[in-house]
This record gives structure tokens, C-alpha cells and sequence, in this order.
């Protein structure tokens, strides 16, 4: 449970003003991530059913996107849609929930991952798009005399958006030093948010499969020591912003 002074003084931290922060703080509300409980002239919050399922979702991903050292065994997943297609607007959600877990493209209505774990976020996507009568999931290896692996990762994703973006997580986070306990829950928070935006460009690959000398490998080292680093500094401001409820 979590105040609302907690979260707007949270995110006034990050250069959000207040007003700002309440509409934001209501609008997830609106959306059905939280729950609000009156206790007295104060709100807090907690995470409402979906908004639980997506924190799960979203923790599995970001485990997969640290996990990437293990020898790749050669199979990748296919999902495929049939049936009528989703209207436009559902269409859109599934393929953005997709990208997500790590999912290439490699056709309308067929994705492609290169880790069978990504079919855990894939049936809670699909799940939750009411999709889940309509996909089918297949074990598969790409043939002698057909296109390679590497051909196939060419086709379904675009490495060099991802390489570009980890680049820029580099140029932003390398050298940062927080100047203090604010400072440090500021930068801390915004790695994890520029982590969690790199997961929806970039699929996690197995290094097998990965171009040499891959930034996002860097990256990854840099996010480790970053978050470790600066953990307990960003513990204690955020205790400090927790203490009291103000009036919501």
C-alpha cells in the first residue's frame, strides 16, 4: 500500500509537477492498475488484480532480459493466429505486448521468439486479448539448405534499433554519480524505466545469435552495478517519502 503524497512526491523527484503527478496517479486508477482506499482525509493504493499480473509479467521479462548466457539449444517459437484477424485497435495491443516478451516478426499473424520461456509472457498476452483460442505455438529449427539462423534473426528483428538504443543507455548512464539520497532514487528509477523501454527494441537474444562485440552486453554489465550501486541510497529517500501521508 502506498500513499498518494508517496507517489506524487515520488514523481515530482523526477521533474514531474504535482498536478501532473495526480492526474497521473488517477489516470492509472481510471485505467484499472489501482485500487484507492479513503482512510480518513488521505487515499493509498494498491495494485489492483491486472495491475499485479502486468508487475509479474513485466519482472519475468526483465529476469529473461539478464539470462542471456546459457548455450542456445537451436529452436525457436513460433506463435501463429488463426482465424478471422483482431480488429485493428486489439491487433495493435497484442503485437505491442509481443515485441515485449521479445517476439520478432516474421509475417502477418506470425511471431517468432528464440526462447521457449518467452511463451509465458505470450499466454498472458494472449490471455488477456481474449486471443488465447486463436494461437497456435510450434517448437522449430530452421532446415539444411534453408535460410540460417542468423538469416532468420535478420528478417523477424532489427538489431540495429536495438544496438542504437543501447548505445544511448550507455552515453546516458555511464560516468553518473549521484549527488545525493534524492539524486540517487531519481537516476535509479530512471534506469530501471530506460531499462524496461530497451526490452520493447531489443529481444534478449542468445549471444549464438547476436553480432560480435554487442552493446547491449555492456549495457546490461552497466545496469547491474548501477542498480546494486545505488540501492541504498535510493532505499532511504524513498522511506523518507513514505513516512507520512499528506492529503491526497
Amino acid at each position: 500500500m502506498v500513499w498518494t503524497s508517496t507517489l506524487v512526491s515520488a514523481l515530482e523527484t523526477l521533474g514531474i509537477e504535482e498536478r501532473a503527478a495526480r492526474q497521473a496517479v488517477n489516470r492509472t486508477a481510471s485505467d484499472g492498475w489501482l485500487i484507492g482506499e479513503s482512510v480518513g482525509r488521505y487515499t493509498r493504493w494498491r495494485l489492483s488484480e491486472s495491475g499485479q499480473r502486468l508487475l509479474g509479467t513485466a519482472w519475468s521479462r526483465l529476469q529473461r532480459s539478464f539470462d542471456v548466457d546459457h548455450p542456445w539449444d537451436g529452436h525457436f517459437l513460433l506463435l501463429a493466429l488463426t482465424g478471422t484477424p483482431p480488429e485493428r485497435q486489439l491487433r495493435d495491443r497484442l503485437a505491442t505486448g509481443l515485441d515485449f516478451e521479445g517476439f520478432g516478426v516474421l509475417g502477418p499473424g506470425l511471431w517468432i521468439a528464440a526462447d521457449d520461456s518467452a511463451r509465458t509472457g505470450a499466454d498472458s498476452i494472449l490471455e488477456a486479448c481474449d486471443l488465447d483460442g486463436q494461437a497456435l505455438m510450434f517448437r522449430a529449427s530452421t532446415v539444411e539448405g534453408a535460410e540460417t539462423p542468423a538469416e532468420v534473426v535478420a528478417l523477424a528483428w532489427d538489431l540495429e534499433t536495438a544496438a542504437t538504443a543501447h548505445r544511448a543507455f550507455l552515453e546516458e548512464f555511464e560516468g553518473a554519480v549521484p549527488k545525493d539520497d534524492r539524486d540517487a532514487f531519481a537516476l535509479r528509477t530512471r534506469l530501471a524505466h530506460e531499462w524496461r523501454h530497451l526490452l520493447s527494441v531489443d529481444p534478449a537474444l542468445p549471444a549464438e545469435l547476436l553480432p560480435e562485440d554487442w552493446a547491449g552486453t555492456r549495457a546490461r554489465g552497466l545496469f547491474h552495478d548501477c542498480f546494486g550501486a545505488w540501492k541504498k541510497s535510493a532505499t532511504s529517500y524513498y522511506t523518507t517519502l513514505a513516512d507520512e501521508p499528506s492529503v491526497s
